[in-house]
């Protein structure tokens, strides 16, 4: 890999990470649901001269749209709002990779061998350990909605295996369009912000919806792909955990998170664990 694609790599990981301190400080600023339906209106508003219809596609569209936006997006912000430690969420959100090989062995009959199936359970069981860590009331509960919100990123990913020529920014601007309508929804009825609530927000605070947006969403991912179209997955899965290192020091820098002895051996079991999976889905790929 090139010098200035690794760096592209790296920046698009650091990207991520920062992501979890910028949906700790908005959904603690606008509620989990409302911060989650601002960042899918900025990025639909961004992408809109990207859109196409995705002929033939659209169900499946849908369908993608609405695991991400009543799924897997609201359950990882509010486990962002809840969580005391987001270096903890952070390293949960890695079980995205164990979770698609699994369903990809049920219902892509892909075949597992050993050193996939131990890592699955090294990865599952760093997150048991650190679940173990008393860091606030809500510790328990913000791992468990990160965990169903990485089961649902794993189904989407399975998802949009079946999609065919639909460009990144496309169907990015379809999920946001989607989500923004569930989630907006679900703001009213949830949370039920009030126009006064909105107006005595500060226009400086919603920094945080536009880089999870910006940073996250369009660039983040953008360079992932753009990265994906010139090297093989084999070259960039070993990557991956990047973002939860990433996540882990800017936890630390700006949020003041603690390392306890068994957060830190629970997220190296963990990272080593979808490491070793992403390597290895990588190369039966």
């Amino acid at each position: 890999m090139k010098l200035h694609h690794l760096a592209l790599l790296v920046f698009a990981n650091a990207c991520w990470g920062l992501n979890f301190v910028a949906g700790k400080i908005g959904t603690v600023e606008f509620g989990p649901l409302f911060f989650s339906a601002l960042r899918f209106v900025v990025v639909l508003v961004l992408l809109l001269p990207f859109a196409r219809w995705p002929h033939g596609q659209f169900k499946t569209v849908i369908a993608i749209g609405l695991l991400l936006g009543v799924a897997h997006y609201p359950l990882m912000f509010t486990a962002m709002y809840l969580t005391d430690n987001v270096s903890a969420v952070a390293i949960a959100a890695q079980l995205v990779v164990p979770f698609s090989t699994i369903i990809a062995v049920l219902y892509l009959k892909e075949q597992v061998g050993w050193t996939r199936t131990v890592a699955i359970a090294l990865s599952f069981f760093g997150v048991v350990l650190i679940s173990f860590e008393p860091i606030g009331a809500d510790h328990v509960l913000s791992l468990v909605f990160t965990t169903i919100a990485s089961l649902a990123m794993a189904g989407t990913a399975i998802l949009m295996r079946r999609l065919n020529n639909i460009g990144v920014f496309n169907l990015q601007f379809w999920i946001a369009a989607i989500a923004s309508i569930s989630l907006m929804a679900l703001t009213m009825l949830i949370e039920r912000p009030t126009i006064e609530f909105v107006k005595s927000i500060a226009l400086v605070d919603y920094w945080s919806p536009v880089y999870s947006a910006v940073g996250a969403t369009i660039v983040g991912h953008g360079s992932f792909y753009y990265l994906l179209q010139r090297y093989e997955v084999n070259d960039v899965a070993p990557f991956i955990t990047l973002s939860s290192l990433f996540a882990v020091g800017f936890g630390i820098l700006f949020m003041g998170d603690q390392l306890t002895t068994r957060i830190v051996l629970g997220g190296l079991l963990t990272l080593f664990g979808v490491t070793v999976v992403a390597v290895r889905s990588a190369r039966v790929k």
